[in-house]
């Protein structure tokens, strides 16, 4: 590892920006400290004429003037030959906490893909502070055991949810007697992070992609930070006038049913066949004496079995959690006429093994989702805090959307008691109005950033151009979505020229699983304003 000079700059109104959040102060930033190995390998099918340039950049950890440890931010380059002449472009993962460096991410660098962009500008992957790939890592292995051994020990419910807030607060007080500073893992001090990127790999300007929270982050660099940038892109966006993480969970959960609805009432083949509504209510009576007995065999080995119970809140999960892919939201109905027809035997069948596979995955503290636990509650809980369940608002939602939104806002309410870090100011809570390009990318089928959401912010914004894809859910780019890489490739070769988002109309949609294992036809058109 080659170390590089330190270098010192004046940060003040730069940091703050307009608003004030940071005082003026004097930070040293380094220049781009390189490393012989990468942090992940390229694959064979990004173009292999690039190379890529790994490293880190060093940032203090407060940006309040008083010291304090220093963090090192993983970053992946790749330069295009035209790089030094033009803005790089970003790319910056969602979460918050997931990481940007990983050989997932790394396959949508091929030349089909992201890769494109290639062609006139520099790529760049950042880590963002806390996650993998960073030298302070803000997770809590233990905290994905202690549902098995919740289960292995015999736990009661009651019980297993005081041991799961011993293990997060034992995490908790492990990473601030190493030192660290939870106060200062949050959007703000996230977003100067990105600038202090930019100048230590000497661009002037960037291209900023945020996928889900790393659009919401894109929203903060852009209000501290418009200067730095040529042009935003927000791929699964929420507004930043959110008040609380989860307000409006069981409000985007009953839009999401209600949605799907009215896509299938929209195809005959589906309308024929399914009622959405009364297949949720009926597979939710199914649940109407209480949880339903399971046991699961574990796969590798048939003679160890678990046992336990599948509960309605399971089923609600199942139904959420189908609708953030694009061949699951098209199932629901069949699957829901299925488990409510078969009752409490089908519903035992498909969600025994759910459950009880996930069960026995806690067994290994290993990260499958590359999610930081501790760094997404410091980012959330500082910047949407979540104080009760209370703050979630289920004025006109149904049974299904509010055990949702309940199950999600009680766990944030524990996450966000546990990590106990200083809350934003509410200036950080309005919408971002800046002259600057903003190509926003949402799916018809979203139920985590619905395109009204998204829409929110794209008000706000006198040149934003919002492109509503049909048949597609959360986040456009990790969905493969095809059409989306050439509207992208497209906007960054001229930000601010009219976008040409022909390829939408060539994009083939799914339709919806009937009862006889074939797909109906989805009619619905896709959507791009230009303001």
């Amino acid at each position: 590892m080659n170390r590089t000079a330190m270098v010192s700059v004046t940060i003040g109104l730069a940091l703050a920006g307009c608003t004030g959040h940071q005082p003026a102060t004097t930070v040293a930033l380094p220049a781009f400290e390189p490393l012989q190995q990468c942090f992940a390998e390229l694959p064979a099918e990004v173009n292999p004429q690039v190379s890529p340039d790994c490293g880190y950049v060093t940032v203090p950890e407060s940006r309040g003037g008083n010291g304090g440890r220093m963090l090192k931010l993983g970053v992946l380059r790749l330069k295009s030959p035209q790089g030094a002449n033009k803005s790089p472009l970003f790319m910056l993962a969602g979460g918050p906490g997931q990481t940007a460096i990983s050989t997932e991410n790394l396959i949508l660098l091929r030349p089909e893909l992201v890769g494109q962009v290639l062609q006139d500008r520099d790529i760049v992957l950042m880590e963002q502070r806390g996650t993998r790939n960073t030298t302070v890592v803000l997770d809590c292995p233990e905290a994905r055991t202690a549902t098995w051994e919740a289960h292995r020990l015999g736990m009661s419910d009651q019980e297993a949810e005081a041991y799961a807030i011993e293990v997060l607060q034992a995490c908790v007080g492990s990473l601030k007697a190493r030192g660290v500073n939870l106060d200062a893992y949050n959007s703000v001090e996230n977003a100067a992070d990105v600038d202090a990127v930019r100048q230590a790999l000497g661009y002037k300007r960037i291209i900023y992609y945020g996928a889900s929270y790393g659009s919401q982050l894109g929203q903060h660099v852009m209000r501290d930070f418009p200067s730095s940038l040529e042009a935003v892109i927000l791929d699964g966006a929420n507004a930043l006038s959110r008040k609380s993480w989860v307000e409006d969970r069981a409000l985007d959960a009953q839009w999401g049913i209600d949605n799907l609805t009215k896509l299938c009432d929209a195809d005959e083949a589906c309308r024929k066949n399914y009622d959405i509504p009364a297949l949720v209510t009926a597979s939710l009576h199914v649940f109407a004496d209480g949880p339903l007995p399971y046991r699961y065999a574990d796969p590798s080995d048939p003679s160890f079995e678990v046992e336990g119970v599948v509960t309605a809140d399971d089923l609600v999960a199942l139904i959420y959690e189908m609708q953030g892919s694009v061949i699951g939201s098209f199932s629901v109905p069949a699957t829901l006429q299925v488990l409510s027809q078969g009752g409490a035997d089908k519903v035992v069948e498909v969600l025994g093994p759910v459950k009880g596979s996930r069960l026995l995955a806690s067994r290994s503290a290993s990260d499958v989702s590359g999610m930081a636990l501790l760094m997404h509650a410091a980012m959330v809980c500082s910047d949407d805090p979540v104080h009760s369940s209370d703050d979630l608002i289920t004025a006109g939602t149904g049974p299904y959307a509010t055990r949702f939104g309940l199950s999600v806002a009680l766990e944030y309410v524990t996450l966000c008691s546990v990590v106990a870090v200083k809350e934003l100011p509410d200036s950080t809570d309005v919408n971002v109005s800046v002259d600057i390009p903003v190509l926003l990318l949402s799916g018809n089928l979203d139920v985590a950033t619905p395109t009204f959401r998204s829409q929110i912010v794209a008000d706000a914004l006198p040149k934003a151009t919002h492109v509503v894809f049909p048949g597609r859910t959360h986040v456009q780019l990790a969905g493969v979505n095809l059409c989306a890489f050439d509207i992208l490739a497209r906007f960054t070769r001229n930000p601010a020229a009219p976008l040409d988002t022909g390829c939408m109309r060539n994009t083939p949609v799914l339709g919806f699983v009937l009862p006889d294992g074939t797909m109906s036809t989805d009619h619905d058109d896709a959507t791009a304003e230009r303001k």
